[in-house]
C-alpha cells in the first residue's frame, strides 16, 4: 500500500507517464525482436483452404503451412472468382474430390468474387520457392470482360491484396513485366491513399509480433483455425445424385436460369475495347511458367440463352472475348479445359452469370480424366 501511496504521489504522475511512453514506444519498436517467430508448421494431410487475411498480408507461417500440405500431398489448388466459390450443392472441386477413382488427389480451394488471377501475382513473387511446381487449377470467367469489371477495381484489388505487402517485394526485370497487372492499380492511388495502405501495412508488421506470434505461442490451438480442414472421408458420386441434373421445377428453361433469379438487368455487355484483362492473365500465365506451376486453366462457359434473350447483340461480344482467350491460352502453349460449349445447355446455370451445380458437375467431367 505504502508503494501504492509513493507511485500515485502527484510529484511523481508526471515521471511515470514519461516512462510509460518511452517503454510503450520501446516496445513497438524493438519487442519484436524478443519475442521468437511462430514456426508450427505441422497439420497433418491437405489442407482444403485458408483465411483470406492471411493470403492479403501474406502470413507466415499460415501461407507456407497451406501450400506445402498442398504440394506434399500431390494435391491441386483450385482458384476462381465468385463462380468458385460454394454453391447451393457441389461445385466442380467436389465432385473431384468425391470421385473413388482419382485417388490420389485431392482439390484445395482459395475464391472469392472479384479474385481475378492478378490479385495472385504479389503473393506467388513474395513466396517463389513455396508455389514452385505447385499443380493449380484456374477458372477464367468471361464475365470479368464486361462493362462493369473489365478495368482495375479498387475495391476488389483492396480486398484481396496488400498495396505494402506488394511495395515491399524486390523485383528483377522480368517481375517488372510480371508485376504490370498490379502496377496498374498501384498507379491509380493518389498519393494520400498509398499513404494510408503503406501504413496499414506497416503497423500491423509491427504488431504482428504481439498479435501473431505471442497470441499462438500462449495458444497454439488458434493457429489451426484460419484453415479449413479436408475431410478424411470421402463419399462417392452416388452420394450427390441430387446435383447431377438440372431441378427442372426451380428451372425457368427459356432464360435458363432459376426462377428465384428477377434481377436480369444486372447482365452487363462485354466492353471489347479495353485489354485490361487480357494483360492481367497473360501477366499470370508467364509468372507461372516462370515458377514451373503446373496450371490447367478452365475457359468457362457463359449464359448463352439468358444473353440471347435479354440482349442478343452481346452474344458476339461473350463469343469473341472467349475465343480471343483461348487463343491466348494456345500461343502460349497453356494446358486448358474449354467449357464454353456447356453455354447453351439447360440448367447449367443459376442466373445471368454463374453455373448451377449441374453446370459445375459438367465441368468436373471435363477434367477428371486428367488426375485419375
Amino acid at each position: 500500500m505504502s508503494f501504492l501511496k509513493m507511485f500515485y504521489k502527484t510529484q511523481n504522475l508526471a515521471s511515470n507517464g514519461v516512462f510509460i511512453v518511452v517503454a510503450t514506444i520501446l516496445l513497438f519498436f524493438f519487442g519484436e525482436f524478443l519475442i521468437p517467430e511462430f514456426k508450427q508448421k505441422t497439420i497433418p494431410g491437405q489442407i482444403a483452404t485458408l483465411n483470406g487475411f492471411n493470403l492479403k498480408y501474406n502470413d507466415a507461417p499460415e501461407v507456407e503451412t497451406f501450400i506445402r500440405s498442398i504440394k506434399e500431398n500431390n494435391g491441386v489448388l483450385c482458384l476462381g472468382t465468385s463462380e468458385s466459390t460454394f454453391l447451393d450443392g457441389r461445385n466442380y472441386y467436389h465432385y473431384l474430390n468425391n470421385d473413388l477413382s482419382i485417388k490420389e488427389t485431392r482439390f484445395s480451394i482459395l475464391a472469392g468474387a472479384g479474385r481475378t488471377c492478378g490479385m495472385y501475382i504479389p503473393l506467388l513473387m513474395a513466396n517463389k520457392d513455396i508455389f514452385d511446381s505447385l499443380k493449380i487449377i484456374y477458372m477464367i470467367n468471361p464475365v470479368y470482360w464486361r462493362n462493369d469489371l473489365s478495368t482495375v477495381s479498387k475495391e476488389y484489388w483492396y480486398r484481396y491484396s496488400s498495396y505494402g505487402m506488394g511495395q515491399n517485394i524486390s523485383m528483377n526485370n522480368k517481375d517488372t513485366i510480371h508485376f504490370s497487372p498490379v502496377k496498374e492499380y498501384y498507379e491509380g492511388l493518389n498519393y494520400f491513399k498509398r499513404g494510408i495502405l503503406s501504413a496499414e501495412y506497416f503497423l500491423r508488421e509491427k504488431r504482428k509480433a504481439y498479435f501473431h506470434d505471442l497470441h499462438y505461442a500462449f495458444a497454439s490451438e488458434n493457429f489451426n483455425d484460419q484453415f479449413g480442414v479436408m475431410s478424411e472421408l470421402r463419399g462417392d458420386l452416388s452420394n450427390d445424385q441430387n446435383f447431377l441434373s438440372p431441378d427442372f421445377s426451380e428451372l425457368d428453361t427459356t432464360w435458363n436460369i432459376l426462377k428465384s433469379f428477377h434481377n436480369h438487368q444486372w447482365f452487363d455487355p462485354i466492353n471489347s475495347s479495353e485489354s485490361y484483362r487480357f494483360r492481367e492473365l497473360k501477366a499470370f500465365i508467364s509468372l507461372c511458367k516462370e515458377l514451373k506451376i503446373d496450371v490447367t486453366y478452365v475457359v468457362c462457359p457463359y449464359n448463352e440463352r439468358f444473353i440471347s434473350n435479354y440482349s442478343p447483340a452481346s452474344l458476339s461480344g461473350y463469343k469473341k472475348v472467349t475465343d480471343q482467350i483461348k487463343i491466348i491460352l494456345e500461343q502460349e502453349n497453356s494446358i486448358y479445359v474449354d467449357a464454353t460449349d456447356i453455354s447453351g445447355i439447360v440448367g447449367a446455370f443459376n442466373d445471368h452469370q454463374h453455373y448451377s451445380s449441374y453446370g459445375a458437375f459438367l465441368i468436373y467431367q471435363k477434367l477428371k480424366d486428367r488426375y485419375k
